[in-house]
C-alpha cells in the first residue's frame, strides 16, 4: 500500500492517509510490538530472540526445540538478510549447498540437500499460523 500526509488534519485528527493497502486485519499493540521485535532480530540475525518473538505471536508453540530451530533459521535467513535482492539471495543459496559450479551432480546434490532441510523444517517445527493471518 501507500501512505500520504495529509496536507491538514481531519476532524478525527488523523494526519495520515492509506491507499490500497490490499488485505488488512487488526493487529493488536502487543503483536505490534512482537512483529517489530522479530523484524529487528531478523535484521540483526538475533534467531535465538527471533524463536521467542514467534512464540509470542504464536507461530511457534512454547515448547519448540529451540537447538533444533535456531540452525534451520539461521541456514534458511542469513542468505536472505544479506540484503540485494532475489537473485543474490538464489547465489547465496547455490554456495550454502554447494551448487556453483552449475554442474548436473552439484545441482542434483544440492537440491536433494535444500530437500532434506525443506522437509526437516516441515517435519520437526511445529509452525502454525495465527488465526489474524487468515483471509
Amino acid at each position: 500500500g501507500n501512505l500520504l500526509l495529509l496536507n491538514e488534519k481531519r476532524e478525527d485528527g488523523a494526519e495520515l492517509a492509506i491507499i490500497d493497502c490490499g488485505l488488512m486485519a487488526s493487529i493488536s499493540e502487543e503483536d505490534r510490538d512482537n512483529f517489530v521485535s522479530a523484524v529487528i532480530h531478523l535484521a540483526n540475525k538475533d534467531y535465538a530472540s527471533l524463536v521467542d518473538d514467534f512464540m509470542k505471536l504464536k507461530i511457534l508453540p512454547p515448547d519448540s526445540d529451540r537447538a533444533a530451530i535456531i540452525p534451520l533459521m539461521d541456514k534458511a535467513l542469513s542468505p536472505y538478510v544479506k540484503g540485494g535482492g532475489a537473485k543474490k539471495y538464489e547465489e547465496e543459496l547455490k554456495k550454502l549447498y554447494g551448487m556453483e559450479d552449475g554442474s548436473m551432480q552439484s545441482t542434483v546434490g544440492g537440491f536433494q540437500a535444500m530437500t532434506q532441510d525443506a522437509l526437516t523444517v516441515l517435519n520437526d517445527v511445529p509452525f502454525s499460523i495465527p488465526p489474524y493471518f487468515a483471509i
